[in-house]
């Protein structure tokens, strides 16, 4: 195809990528004057009643979703018997061949991507969607590092148990979770399992299971251990090695229970457990950071120079000075302490040469070691008191020696994982183990309200019990009152809404009230989540849109034609042989009699109020 444009709207310029059932072009909307990415049904799949299912319900799952890690969905058509979908255009490469031409990553770069698609997938899955195909082919990096998640086409509903065609349950072999490789549903933790297989191939630069036919690797998905990613590169550290694996653990109840948690591990590696295999099982985890970048090497600090800036180290002679210094403190330092010493011993010899009766010696509670002043600071000395028990007389009643009390040891118990939870789930179980739940209630845009979203002391640390385990817990969304654009010019409210941290769509609509270029309308209206979307209702002036009529029956046309402000000036009959002499190609099979093949006006196109346009159909007739 070249230079052909979807229904005189979507000019198709340069194939950029296909799968299975579609190629992806780039495009550009000549109406909207923008660059977009536009989905292509291939054309043996047109007849196929379970290609067209599944096509449409890609096109209904990303539909539902508004997620900035998310590519957005502008339209969906058919312009003959081309069936397709407009999305989101993304200026960059896919993760894979980053993959190829960059990897390994560091653990820094791997978790800056991680967290970004963990943030997609929480927030589909919080809108019950699993995705079901994440590999790295579906994740697109543009220029600034920013990712979009794409190909929601087996995207299913966790409700949706009666979608099982053949071939429509199970995601690219070398990242399909277990469960899926057996057959079973997916879940979100089938998501989590096949990002943990895409950060096993960043951190290495291979996958952890490969064999001579797709079966093969299924099986291994199935019932054999990754290998360990260190075993493939040596710098990764052991604490994130065994969040890798985690990921990738056969029973989903053992993986991470969501994205987002993944993630969290991922980013605060650093306060994982030891070595210790079941420590490190339970990776500590902290709030989420959003599009953080990743974390820099530390600076190496030049020859000469003990730090950043620092000046070098004073000379020789300085030194020395400093060391006849400590040596003369040391010498007066040692003299306090023999004279504190002695004092000491005087006075408990006073007290056995009778200064004080037997009967008024007070009983002694403690013991007074010796204070020791440091030689090398000249400081002034402390003491610490040993706690005792009084003394207990002796059978014969003479006093007898105090004896220490041990201080009780504190039973300790592990504290548990919390995220992901609600309190009510949570409770009893944190109640058994001696704990108590003092909550902190923070707005969250991921997690629904009630959500436990981080814990501290963290998930593994042993504690004593009845420590208090401090949670944050999801109000939901912030949501912030939105100023008026209604009337400004586009630039001027997109830039407004933008400061605000939200993201901002556009569509056009017309207006004979407001001036073309400016805002008609926001959706939603007053206000909305933090970090939220807003949709632009651009005026394209007094015009009016041409509907996509095709293969709608003729007089229904003709009727929201006049309603919407076109004036029919004609109504048009064609055979099969007429509509093929204009498009050869034209299969008139799957079209009904009296369906509209084509109009004077472009279908999706504005033009003024009050324009003619003249319709034709199909005529069946004896065909």
């Amino acid at each position: 195809m070249q230079a052909r444009a979807l229904n005189g709207r979507y000019r198709l310029d340069e194939r950029i990528g296909e799968g299975g059932m579609a190629v992806v072009y780039r495009g550009y909307d000549l109406v909207l004057n923008r660059v977009v990415a536009v989905k292509v049904l291939r054309d043996q799949y047109i007849s196929d009643s379970n290609f067209l299912r599944r096509f449409e319900r890609e096109a209904q799952s990303a539909a539902r979703l508004s997620h900035p890690h998310i590519a957005n969905v502008y339209d969906v058509g058919q312009d003959g018997h081309t069936r397709y979908i407009v999305m989101e255009y993304v200026d960059g490469p896919n993760l894979k061949e980053l993959i190829r031409r960059q990897g390994p990553f560091s653990v820094d770069g791997a978790a800056f991507i991680i967290r970004q698609v963990a943030e997609a997938l929480d927030y589909a899955h919080a809108h019950g969607l699993v995705h079901r195909d994440i590999k790295p082919q579906n994740i697109l990096v543009d220029q600034d590092g920013h990712v979009k998640v794409v190909d929601f086409g087996i995207a299913k509903g966790l409700s949706d148990a009666n979608l099982t065609e053949d071939g429509t349950g199970m995601g690219t072999v070398h990242y399909v979770s277990p469960e899926q490789a057996r057959g079973a549903q997916a879940t979100p933790a089938s998501d989590v399992y096949a990002t943990g297989v895409v950060l096993y191939e960043m951190l290495t630069k291979r996958l952890p299971f490969e064999a001579d036919t797709p079966v093969g690797v299924a099986m291994q998905h199935v019932s054999a251990s990754p290998p360990p990613p260190r075993q493939f590169n040596p710098a990764i550290p052991p604490e994130v090695e065994a969040i890798v694996l985690r990921a990738l653990a056969k029973n989903p109840a053992d993986r991470y229970p969501s994205a987002g948690a993944l993630a969290d591990a991922l980013d605060h590696w650093e306060r994982a457990g030891t070595a210790d295999s079941e420590a490190t099982r339970v990776i500590a985890t902290a709030p989420a950071a959003v599009d953080r970048p990743p974390r820099r090497a530390a600076t190496a600090v030049p020859p000469g120079r003990t730090g950043r800036g620092a000046p070098p180290p004073p000379p020789a002679r300085n030194q020395a000075f400093r060391d006849d210094v400590g040596c003369v403190t040391w010498l007066i330092g040692s003299a306090i302490l023999i004279g504190l010493v002695g004092l000491v011993v005087l006075v408990f010899n006073v007290g056995d040469f009778g200064f004080f009766e037997p009967s008024n010696q007070p009983t002694p509670t403690a013991t007074m070691p010796a204070a020791v002043a440091s030689p090398t600071t000249g400081s002034t000395p402390t003491s610490t008191a040993t706690a005792t028990t009084p003394a207990t007389p002796s059978p014969t009643g003479t006093p007898g020696t105090p004896t220490p009390t041990p201080s009780p040891t504190p039973e300790m118990a592990t504290v548990p994982w919390l995220i992901g939870s609600t309190v009510d789930q949570v409770e009893e179980t944190v109640n058994g183990l001696g704990f108590t739940l003092v909550e902190e209630r923070v707005y969250d845009n991921v997690e629904p309200p009630g959500t436990i979203i981080d814990q501290e002391p963290r998930a593994g640390e042993s504690v004593p019990k009845g420590t208090q385990i401090q949670v944050k817990v999801s109000r939901g969304p912030e949501y912030i009152s939105l100023q008026s654009v209604v009337g400004l010019p586009r630039a001027q409210a997109r830039q407004q809404l933008e400061q605000l941290g939200l993201t901002v769509n556009e569509v056009e609509e017309g207006s004979a009230t407001v001036p073309r270029g400016n805002v008609i309308r926001t959706d939603p209206p007053s206000q909305v989540a933090n970090g939220g979307t807003v949709t632009l209702y651009i005026s394209v002036g007094d015009q009016i849109q041409v509907p996509d009529a095709f293969g709608q029956p003729y007089p229904q046309v003709v009727a929201a034609l006049e309603n919407a402000g076109f004036v029919v000036e004609s109504v048009v009959p064609q055979t099969c042989e007429q509509i093929q002499q204009s498009a050869p190609d034209f299969d008139c099979q799957n079209l009904a009699d009296g369906a509209v093949v084509s109009a004077t006006l472009a279908w999706g196109s504005w033009v003024p109020r009050g324009s003619s346009i003249a319709i034709a159909y199909y005529d069946a007739g004896d065909d």
